[in-house]
């Protein structure tokens, strides 16, 4: 069995990314919203006809103001795909822009406004000319449209693959996106508390070689004056689970899971939540601090004023319960052990290592994979 879209539909699309990553002794968190229309306009045997208009993109949650500043410039460029009508082959490319017109005039005004600032903020002007030279060739807009989360993290993972079976041919880069690998990806159908109507597909994709000392050199050498980089045996895994609407192909809900784990102190973790409305708005009833938009919890937090008062722990792990001074004190004991473990020598003055908890997740979360 292939998965295809069989029918036109569509669909308003909500992802939520929370991100997790630990580069040494810097450590930064997210969750941001991203939110799309989405259209099959027209089904044929090889494509489909579509159209994806950008409702929003929110950073909802950062513990960096680095994180903040890499938003708001991320913001800023995804006005130029905020209208997109494209041709998406089966097999995840993107093969025609029907609106390449607007989207190089977006950025023509984009540009002019960025060069007004050229005068005091001249670091800007490399940014400049890297996007004129995207701008201007049609080639190099579709890969950056095919980079798109909606179309990257559905249609290009799971449309047109035969599932069962196994991909052996893929080359990505690693999750800290500093080595290229080569990964085998897996799918098959989800079949624990099947549905009737619904495919459930499960994607397991981890590297097809064990990696090797060039690897190493390659993700982590901007580390090698912080940490002894032939100590490091990395964990590169990404699991993904998808439920489908058989009649249409009509993505209902998915996540997906990236983990780099290099060491306790080096890691990066990456969880995609991927929600058609039906689902997005149950989940705000259900979990309405989860989902809600900053402004909005501000509001309801004046309006129901006992919410700020709920007691939340700071983090769950293995069914226990931590506050935020709890967690900090078993954190440190545990990168103790792993440093007296591998003979790192810790200084007395160092601070403990941080960690904020990520959010919870949604349906498939009740249970780990048995992949």
């Amino acid at each position: 069995m292939n998965y295809f879209i069989k029918e036109t539909f569509n669909e308003q699309y909500t992802l939520l990314i929370d991100s997790d990553m630990q580069g040494v002794d810097v450590h930064m968190t997210s969750r941001s919203q991203m939110r799309w229309d989405f259209t099959i306009l027209k089904v044929e045997k090889e494509y489909a006809e579509v159209r994806i208009i950008l409702l929003d993109h929110a950073l909802l949650e950062s513990n960096n103001s680095m994180v903040k500043e890499v938003a708001q410039v991320s913001q800023i460029f995804s006005r130029m795909y905020n209208e997109l009508h494209i041709n998406l082959n089966f097999e995840g490319k993107v093969t025609q822009i029907h609106n390449i017109d607007i989207i190089q005039e977006k950025w023509n005004q984009t540009k002019k406004e960025m060069e007004g600032f050229l005068e005091h903020s001249p670091e800007i002007k490399p940014v400049i000319q890297l996007n004129d030279a995207i701008f201007s060739t049609p080639e190099k807009i579709k890969q950056a449209i095919q980079a798109n989360e909606l179309i990257s993290n559905w249609w290009g993972i799971l449309v047109g693959k035969e599932i069962p079976s196994t991909q052996k041919d893929l080359t990505q880069p690693n999750f800290f996106n500093t080595a290229q690998v080569q990964w085998t990806r897996s799918f098959r159908e989800y079949e624990r508390d099947k549905i009737p109507g619904l495919l459930q597909v499960e994607v397991l994709t981890q590297p097809t070689f064990m990696l090797s000392d060039g690897f190493y050199n390659r993700a982590y050498s901007q580390f090698a004056d912080k940490i002894d980089i032939s100590t490091v045996n990395t964990l590169l895994r990404e699991e993904g689970k998808f439920q489908i609407e058989e009649t249409s192909g009509r993505l209902i809900q998915a996540i997906i899971k990236r983990k780099e784990e290099a060491a306790p102190n080096l890691y990066t973790r990456l969880t995609y939540t991927l929600l058609s409305d039906e689902i997005y708005k149950q989940k705000l009833k259900e979990q309405p601090q989860a989902y809600r938009h900053p402004e909005n919890k501000k509001e309801n937090a004046i309006n129901n004023p006992e919410e700020k008062n709920e007691t939340t722990p700071y983090k769950i792990y293995r069914g226990k319960k931590y506050s935020q001074e709890e967690w900090e004190d078993f954190e440190a004991k545990q990168f103790k052990i792993y440093a007296e473990k591998n003979n790192i020598r810790m200084d007395p003055k160092e601070e403990k290592p941080k960690k904020k908890a990520v959010p919870g997740k949604f349906f498939i979360d009740e249970k780990e994979s048995d992949y």
